[in-house]
């Protein structure tokens, strides 16, 4: 933490020097005592600023920061709503800190305020917020501030990092989750609690609904004797039952899910979508599960009701953004170890390199781990300062309440991976550092990845309403696998949809000629895509409804509703 001269400082020396020069050349000694001049005066400047890094290397300056509940209902964060970052100065030192700007780092998803200014008086504690918006939902992470701070005249500045992680939970937009019924067949499962839908359903048991003339196809125990006799011809009744409706959605987070930026991505919609049919369904008192899958099963509610289950399936949806786990990540261990090390180095100043390779037949090789670019790290090192943070987090865990549980000891790796590296990997999701998720995996994985997850549903019971939220890469990764796992899709639930984002849509309008020409070409080829995995889907009654921009939770739910129904005719 060295101070250095600001723009307006290297004016000042790049003007005494040239006066220095041009008065050397000329033998002008009047230019030359104008540019020593400078130069004093600009030297007695960075000697009385030279204590203002002192106080930062002494620790004298502390920051801390804290983000207000937002403005939606319980002060819940969404997506596109701003939200405030506070940010706290203390100053204990004797001398009055100028902080020119505060830059502020944390995930891709968060777009941070820039520019903050504050004059923070000897002894004292300044606030300053900004304003923050989240591009998409999960759970983001602020890392930490570069504080500039600055003399009064605007010579020199001095920049520190304070790392302080914190993480913030952002649910899906608000919009997409109010209002709108939801989907309910005319059949419900008998629950352990009654029901809020009343359904007519064939059988002695219910209430009397009404008493209508005899149609074909009537059997004779529902005829109303009395009310025949009265009025001289066949009548029956007709009786309604409560019944609660299991819904489970079935969410696809395969690579071709998330090929865009933060916020505008498939997965992004399709966590909004699943977010509105979850709470309209749970509004409504149903029962709703849900289960994400890629090559394989990744994580898996049972169908519950309330709103305590809401959270949880929130929790589930947000999830998807923060996958460490092996199979599912395209990175290497040397990778891998490069990314925590970085990280190291720059939050907590700890340098795990080696500096000097051993020799070839020094056993120490075998604690050593190369990165991509040739470093050296020491794995022994980087070992124990991650487990003494995961000891620190954990502890610390209780008061940590915008984190899951789970996160704080599940270790979302394979039992025959290495356990260092299973370490590494849930310190990169406590700590925000994000990997790349893996593009594409082997013909038929994904395929096999929803035959696994309908398998899931049908030991879960059956259910009434199943609804599947992809792109269909899925299904056309393997379509023999894929045709065995609709089939027994379409025998899990009594009600099969598909519900698919429909990614050109959602892009920004293009700003030329050609931009738009290639828009209409990639939305052509999507739409033809996924018109060829819809016959594949509609040959089993499961019919495909498109997703827009412009589709709001009640009409997103009464297509559903109409499309099921049109696909039960057509098979």
């Amino acid at each position: 933490m060295i101070p250095i001269p600001a723009r307006r400082g290297k004016l000042v020396l790049a003007s005494a020097t040239l006066f220095l020069l041009v008065g050397a050349i000329y033998m002008s000694a009047p230019l030359v005592a104008m540019g020593g001049l400078a130069l004093s005066a600009l030297m007695t400047a960075y000697l009385g600023f030279f204590p203002t890094a002192i106080l930062l290397r002494r620790r004298k300056i502390e920051l801390s920061w804290w983000v207000p509940p937002g403005d939606q209902p319980g002060g819940a964060l969404t997506v596109d709503r701003p939200f405030s970052v506070h940010i706290a100065l203390r100053n204990h030192g004797g001398r009055t800190l100028r902080v020119l700007a505060a830059e502020l780092f944390g995930t891709a998803a968060l777009e941070l305020p820039r520019g903050l200014e504050a004059e923070v008086p000897p002894g004292t504690q300044v606030e300053i917020a900004g304003d923050t918006r989240s591009r998409a939902a999960g759970y983001q992470v602020l890392h930490g501030a570069v504080l500039t701070l600055g003399d009064a005249l605007g010579l020199f500045e001095v920049r520190a990092y304070f790392p302080n992680p914190i993480a913030i939970k952002v649910f899906p937009r608000q919009s997409m989750a109010r209002g709108g019924a939801a989907l309910r067949p005319a059949v419900g499962a008998m629950h352990e609690r009654v029901g809020v839908h009343q359904v007519r359903r064939r059988g002695l048991a219910g209430e009397l609904r009404e008493i209508r003339d005899h149609t074909h196809g009537d059997p004779f125990k529902f005829i109303a004797w009395k009310a025949t006799a009265r009025r001289g011809r066949l009548m029956v009744r007709d009786l309604e039952t409560e019944i609660v409706v299991t819904h489970q959605l079935l969410l696809d987070i395969g690579g071709s899910m998330r090929n865009a930026s933060a916020g505008l991505s498939k997965l992004d919609i399709a966590i909004e979508t699943a977010a509105s049919l979850g709470n309209a369904a749970l509004e409504g008192g149903d029962r709703v599960g849900l289960c994400t899958f890629d090559a394989r099963v990744y994580s898996e509610l049972r169908a519950g009701d309330g709103r305590h289950h809401y959270l949880k399936l929130i929790d589930r949806l947000l999830e998807t953004h923060n996958v460490v786990d092996e199979d599912l990540t395209d990175l290497t261990n040397g990778e891998l170890v490069s990314a925590v090390a970085r990280y190291l180095a720059h939050q907590e100043a700890i340098d795990v390199r080696v500096r000097r390779a051993p020799p070839l037949d020094d056993p120490l090789w075998a604690r050593i781990q190369a990165g991509p670019t040739g470093d050296l790290f020491d794995l022994d090192a980087l070992g124990k300062v991650v487990g003494s943070l995961l000891k620190s987090m954990g502890q610390a865990s209780s008061s940590r309440p915008l984190a899951p549980a789970w996160w704080w000891s599940r270790v979302p790796i394979a039992p025959e991976s290495d356990p260092q590296m299973a370490r590494l990997r849930l310190f990169c999701r406590l700590r925000g550092i994000e990997l790349p998720y893996r593009a594409q995996h082997a013909p038929g994985r994904r395929a096999a990845g929803l035959l696994d997850a309908v398998r899931r549903l049908q030991a879960a019971g059956r259910a009434d309403v199943i609804i599947l939220v992809s792109d269909l890469g899925c299904v056309l990764d393997s379509p023999e696998t894929a045709a065995a796992a609709l089939a027994q899709l379409r025998r899990a639930g009594q009600h099969a949809v598909a519900v698919v984002p429909f990614g050109s849509a959602f892009l920004p309008a293009a700003q030329t000629p050609a931009g738009a020409d290639v828009a209409a070409v990639l939305a052509r080829e999507e739409a033809d895509r996924i018109e060829h995995a819809r016959r594949l889907l509609l040959r089993h009654a499961i019919p495909v409804l498109r997703l827009g921009p412009d589709d709001a939770p009640a009409a997103l739910l009464g297509r559903i509703g109409h499309k099921s129904a049109a696909a039960r005719r057509v098979a």
